[in-house]
């Protein structure tokens, strides 16, 4: 006799969940190819964080991991799955309280006139500019050639520059190490 739609689906996943069960990575593949979905659209669901959603969905794929060789009806691993699910994130809420997410239009956007702002960057640049001064020629050329016209063709920046193509791409090199150096140590210093 054969089996019915319904029927054969459950055999085939409790054949699935046999299978992945002694670590078949193919079966454990299909597994989560058919359910992630389920648990994912569920955390979704509730009021929570993007990345609180990934976590959950995350940690209750693993308890299906581990528990999957103690499922009782495999053939409800659909059943189980939305079960676990929808407790983990109960729980996270219970835990964490529910969130509240403005919407960006709401929140007051960063005003980088300030004078606190304008003073942090002025002090970035002083900073840059000191260590530019303190680069050697043909490096210092180089790097102020890059800084002050960036995007440059390397032709057209090795003439301002007063080097060579090939010289123009080792002073880059050299140029980068020692200003990386020095900001780094300005930065020690402070």
């Amino acid at each position: 006799m054969p089996l019915s739609g319904q029927t054969y689906k459950a055999a085939c996943v409790k054949e699935l969940v046999r299978r992945a069960a002694d670590n078949d990575e193919a079966a454990w593949n299909a597994l989560l190819d058919r359910y992630s979905g389920l648990v994912w659209k569920i955390t979704r669901s509730y009021p929570l964080l993007f990345h609180d959603a990934q976590d959950i969905t995350q940690t209750v794929l693993c308890n299906l991991a581990e528990y999957l060789t103690r499922l009782r009806t495999p053939e409800r691993i659909g059943a189980w799955l939305a079960t676990v699910t929808h407790n983990e994130c109960r729980r996270h809420l219970r835990i964490h309280g529910k969130v509240q997410i403005f919407p960006a239009e709401d929140l007051d956007s960063p005003d980088h006139r300030t004078p606190e702002s304008l003073s942090l960057v002025a002090e970035d640049v002083a900073r840059v500019r000191s260590a530019l001064n303190q680069l050697d020629s043909p490096e210092r050329e180089v790097a102020h050639v890059d800084v002050y016209r960036p995007g440059l063709p390397p032709t057209e920046a090795a003439r301002l520059a007063g080097v060579t193509v090939p010289e123009l791409h080792r002073a880059r090199r050299r140029a980068r190490r020692r200003l990386f150096r020095l900001l780094r140590q300005g930065e020690e210093d402070c």
